[in-house]
């Protein structure tokens, strides 16, 4: 077995929750062979420590470690950062470990969980400066339902179609900003999304695709600059200083969740990887800008992990943006690719490979782009580019990985959250998906079902005249 060098500062182990196996990874774990013997042990508070024997010697490491979803974040004491990895069950006593570099280790477990314990509740700054307790990661409560999924059309415009699960429900769509009752065109330059889809009326699970505004920031006007205050408009665009990410999704939190109380950040992730590939998206934009004589724009992202509790139920939610600043070429500001969503704490590892399925599988009408397109201007067509670009940005990151091991890294959460390569039994085209569940099932009409169950054959429950299912297998390494 190829092995990844082992760092002196840390044992990346990857254990996340597995339908079929424990949820908790406290106890001890193993890697094993002729060069060396590594055994982390995981502790209830949030503690762990690792012993390395090899023919050098042992050395022995501490620190904190916390597992959220499939991601796994290890602090060694002194270290300035954590790292971290993403991992899966093969069964109830064996990690599949994918470390940065694209490689995976086998880990077996070597004593029992310990009973678990009260555990401590770290600190955490809740959204807008709030200190409050962090409750320890929230565990998965039962078994994740089976998901059957059908592509659905955005209804207003059909301007692109995405999986909606059976018996969930959606609102919203594409919208347009008519410039004569907003005092001007700033944000009538491209149409614009706000897309919910829920599991219930409540929202008790959803995902928003928010929609992008611009905004109007007169920091590079020598003559806009003082007379144009907060909140007032100009050009059809709210005069707003441009804000950081993290100020931003904080603000996009206290006026979704208004009743939020308990509030918890528990992590956060500049999307490094994202960012750059925005940029990548917008080069042309920039060479035209640069050509001018004008100087490029900017870009920033921010995605956060809190926890909140809303109408005595205890929820996580993730919320995400990029931030595009266009101040000195266009005296504006905008967020982009913004998306949140959420499910109850307890069951948020339930439901996350659900909401990933939805988010990634957004794709672009290409007519509805190319009469679009027609009316807008160059920047109005990079942003639709950039839109379409970022809902597959996250395969690709994952494709270049196992091509060129490049080092990525793996922030909860959001893209990068458990994903494998299958073959479409009917077109025989490799697709992209999650990893979550044990078995993928697709059926002539385009449906994709997930589930855990072994003997499942949707065959036998879903008969319906015409519908054929075929199992969708993993490609061939």
């Amino acid at each position: 077995m190829h092995r990844t060098p082992i760092r002196a500062s840390v044992l990346l182990l990857c254990l996340c929750a597995a339908a079929h196996g424990s949820t908790s990874i406290v106890g001890s774990w193993q890697l094993k062979s002729d060069q060396v013997d590594i055994v982390a042990e995981f502790l209830p508070d949030g503690s762990f420590r690792q012993l390395t024997v090899t023919s050098a010697g042992r050395q022995s490491i501490s620190g904190r470690y916390q597992l959220a979803g499939q991601v796994l974040s290890m602090l060694p004491q002194g270290a300035p950062h954590p790292q971290l990895i993403l991992c899966r069950f093969a069964d109830p006593d064996t990690v599949l470990a994918t470390y940065p570099s694209g490689e995976t280790l086998q880990w077996r477990r070597v004593k029992a969980p310990a009973a678990p314990g009260p555990t401590p509740r770290p600190s955490g700054v809740a959204p807008g400066g709030a200190t409050a307790a962090a409750p320890a990661p929230a565990q998965t409560a039962g078994r994740r339902p089976i998901l059957l999924v059908q592509r659905t059309w955005e209804p207003n415009e059909r301007a692109f179609s995405f999986l909606l699960p059976r018996e969930w429900n959606f609102k919203g769509g594409i919208f347009n900003v008519n410039p004569l009752t907003q005092n001007g065109p700033g944000n009538s330059i491209a149409p614009k999304c706000d897309l919910t889809v829920q599991k219930d009326e409540r929202g008790t699970v959803m995902i928003r695709l928010a929609p992008s505004w611009n905004y109007a920031d007169l920091t590079y006007s020598p003559t806009g600059f003082g007379l144009f205050k907060p909140g007032q408009s100009y050009q059809g665009m709210t005069v707003r200083a441009l804000p950081p990410p993290k100020q931003f999704l904080s603000e996009l939190f206290r006026s979704v969740r208004s009743r939020a109380s308990a509030v918890t950040t528990l992590a956060e992730d500049p999307m490094r990887e994202v960012v750059d590939a925005v940029r990548q998206a917008n080069q042309a934009v920039n060479q035209a800008l640069q050509q001018a004589g004008l100087k490029p724009n900017a870009y920033d992202g921010m995605a956060m992990l809190v926890e909140y509790t809303e109408d005595g139920q205890r929820y996580r939610e993730v919320l995400r943006t990029i931030i595009t600043d266009a101040r000195a070429s266009a005296l504006m500001w905008s967020n982009e690719h913004t998306v949140h969503f959420r499910a109850p704490a307890a069951e948020f590892e339930i439901w996350k490979p659900a909401l990933d399925v939805i988010v990634n599988s957004v794709e672009i009408n290409p007519e509805w782009f190319a009469r679009v397109t027609r009316a807008m201007d160059q920047r109005g067509k990079m942003a639709l580019d950039t839109q379409r670009y970022i809902n597959k940005v996250s395969n690709e990151i994952v494709e270049n990985r196992r091509r060129v091991n490049a080092e990525i890294r793996y922030e909860g959460y959001l893209f990068l959250s458990g994903q494998d390569e299958y073959v479409n039994p009917f077109t025989q085209k490799v697709e992209l998906d999650t990893s979550a569940y044990r078995h993928r099932w697709m059926n002539n009409h385009g449906e994709i079902l997930y589930t855990d169950e072994k003997v499942y054959n949707p065959s036998e429950h879903e008969k319906r005249p015409n519908y054929e299912w075929k199992l969708s297998p993993s490609r061939p390494r």
